[in-house]
């Protein structure tokens, strides 16, 4: 009985050969072996597997991550991201944007990701009746989770996808980069606005095609960017224009992460998005970070700029009746870290200018 389980499944592989192609099993091998997170070009894109084409006995698998990467154009990834936006807000738009360009330019094993198609999202924000889910990975991402209003949903959308395409210790150098991106850019960007006079975003056409106000919200959280930018603005952050801004910087993040994807595979990302700490961030990370010592302020982690929320710096300038487990007043260590982050920001200047990439350089 067992030995007919594998002539069968042998037999539905050999089918499934068949059906997707030699170039699809060669970019499976390829996938497998993770020697190269770039899946070799071919010249037809391997039609999806459907559903009608199985048996009840057949069992078809997706391949274990991650599924590969092939350069993408990062206009065309904007445009998805921008109308993925209208249809499934931040993070379901940018993540379908990024997926659907890779199941397009590749096929298998993308193909096994449930995507609506773009004729499906423009039919559905026409009005038309399709009689099909829509509903998408990643969606979860609109509002900073839920609408929670942590991370925005647009740099989380682009970086489950990253993690789909790249092997991970791949997707740890790009991703803190599109992060970075995010914090430190005016969204929207000139490419976003462009597109929207030249008229060439995707139909059905955008809610708002006027000038939108620029903002840097130095900061990946959702309420921190929307909020800044509605504060610049003086538009509602249930107003068209709030809408449009956050389509357009939908679709710069998804193009974003794409360019970042594309430099990573040459080898020249650090050349294409050079980043560092901020000044202020590098002083704190003096003292604050991973480590064991919780008196000396490892206590905390990340690269985030901490100035977009902790602007008052005042505990650190005296008495502090914080305690920490041990029973110390932080105040203890108030003064040291005061000095700490004196020498952190100097350190940080003639680091900059002795070196193009200092000890504060994100890599």
């Amino acid at each position: 009985m067992k030995e007919e389980k594998k002539l069968h499944r042998r037999g539905f592989i050999k089918n499934l050969a068949i059906m997707s192609g030699a170039v699809a099993c060669g970019a499976l091998t390829a996938v497998k072996a993770k020697a190269n997170p770039v899946i070799p070009e071919k010249e037809t894109p391997v039609p999806p597997i459907k559903a009608t084409q199985l048996t009840p006995e057949m069992k078809v698998e997706a391949p274990e991550l991650p599924w590969g990467y092939q350069e993408l154009d990062p206009e065309y990834v904007r445009k998805l991201g921008h109308i993925g936006f209208y249809e499934k807000e931040c993070g379901g738009g940018v993540f379908w944007a990024i997926m659907t360009a890779l199941k397009e330019k590749i096929g298998y094993p993308y193909n096994f990701m449930p995507l609506p198609s773009r004729d499906d999202f423009f039919a559905n924000l026409a009005g038309k009746e399709t009689g099909k889910s829509l509903q998408v990975m990643m969606q979860y991402g609109v509002g900073g989770a839920a609408n929670f209003g942590s991370l925005c949903g647009a740099p989380n959308g682009a970086a489950s996808a990253i993690t789909i395409a790249l092997p991970y210790h791949d997707a740890e150098k790009v991703i803190p980069k599109l992060f970075r991106y995010y914090e430190t850019t005016a969204f929207p960007n000139h490419e976003a606005s462009e597109y929207v006079f030249e008229e060439e975003y995707y139909p059905p056409k955008y809610l708002n095609s006027k000038v939108l106000p620029q903002n840097v919200s130095h900061s990946v959280l959702c309420h921190v960017s929307v909020g800044k930018w509605c504060a610049k603005s003086g538009y509602a952050s249930k107003s068209y224009e709030r809408f449009e801004r956050c389509a357009r910087l939908a679709g710069d993040v998804a193009a974003m992460a794409v360019t970042l994807m594309n430099a990573h595979i040459k080898g020249d990302i650090n050349t294409v998005f050079p980043t560092k700490l901020s000044k202020e961030t590098a002083s704190c990370k003096v003292c604050h970070f991973h480590g064991e010592k919780f008196e000396a302020g490892q206590f905390t982690r990340g690269s985030m700029e901490c100035e977009s929320c902790h602007t008052d710096m005042r505990p650190h300038l005296g008495e502090n009746k914080l305690s920490t487990a041990y029973g110390i007043d932080v105040g203890k260590w108030a003064g040291a870290a005061a000095i700490g982050t004196g020498v952190g920001i100097g350190a940080h200047a003639v680091a900059g200018r002795l070196s193009k990439k200092g000890e504060n350089d994100e890599e």
